[in-house]
């Protein structure tokens, strides 16, 4: 179980937007909240503290500034003091030319935290009197392909649902390329077994009950759909991840569904 929360802040109400997931993490949990900022100058740690004080007083946090050369080896090197904390933090995502990409700052955490890692993607909607308002999650979603890898999130989606007392679902996406026996309805067995064995695996596993859901089409195109109007999801998916000199990338579908959801998605890299 997780002792502490880590957000990471620049100083703009984008990264703030996090919070309110946060908030719900901890008090869950019962762990501590700390606002984090990295400070690249000896100049900025003022600043930085004047910053973070009034926000900790608020949230009743710790506020903690700590100097870096950069805000991805700041966050890796507190989160690396802290086995048992959890990082909450957010992206901003673009298309470009080459290849669609999130912040660097974001992947440098996830590929190298070795670690369950909550990335949200702020839309610009949360105000500055909202900070505090504890989202209250009631589902936390995990999609399958069928592989170990991403059976890999299972016992930490399974762990973050019970402590938020939320339920857990199970989303399988077929291709609609998926042929039937003619004589098979639409959701017959035959394409429900996986996820239905899953559901009974962790039922006699971890002693909870999930829900699943089978749906169809592009991976990425089908989640987003699911969860389009939610506001009570997260979502928990294990990612690959490259770096590069002209490539860094999380694995396409959890970055789609990072950028396109509208929901915090907890992310996990196995080993590979």
């Amino acid at each position: 179980m997780y002792d502490r929360i880590l957000v990471p802040l620049d100083g703009s109400p984008l990264a703030e937007e996090v919070i309110p997931y946060a908030l719900a993490l901890a008090r869950s949990m019962g762990a501590k909240l700390t606002l984090l900022q990295v400070a690249k100058h000896e100049s900025d740690l003022a600043t930085a503290e004047e910053y973070l004080q009034p926000l900790t007083r608020r949230l009743n946090a710790e506020g903690k500034v700590v100097g870096y050369a950069d805000p991805a080896s700041g966050i890796l090197g507190e989160l690396s003091q802290h086995p048992n904390a959890l990082a909450t933090m957010t992206t901003h995502g673009h298309t470009g030319l080459l290849e669609a990409i999130l912040g660097s700052v974001a992947l440098s955490v996830v590929h190298h935290a070795r670690r369950l890692v909550l990335i949200y993607r702020p839309r610009g909607t949360v105000g500055a009197g909202e900070v505090d308002r504890e989202v209250k999650i009631t589902t936390v979603v995990a999609p399958l392909d069928g592989s170990d890898f991403s059976e890999s999130m299972l016992p930490h989606a399974v762990e973050i649902a019970k402590a938020l007392k939320a339920k857990l679902a199970l989303v399988q996406v077929l291709s609609t390329e998926f042929s039937e026996p003619p004589e098979a309805p639409p959701g017959d067995v035959l394409e429900s077994s996986y996820v239905h064995g899953r559901v009974e695996e962790i039922r006699k596993t971890y002693g909870i009950e999930a829900d699943w859901e089978v749906l169809h089409g592009d991976p990425a195109d089908a989640i987003c759909e699911y969860l389009n109007g939610r506001h009570d999801v997260m979502l928990a998916m294990s990612s690959h991840t490259r770096a590069g000199l002209r490539e860094a990338i999380f694995g396409s579908v959890t970055h789609e569904c990072v950028r396109r959801a509208g929901v915090p998605v907890l992310v996990y890299r196995p080993e590979e």
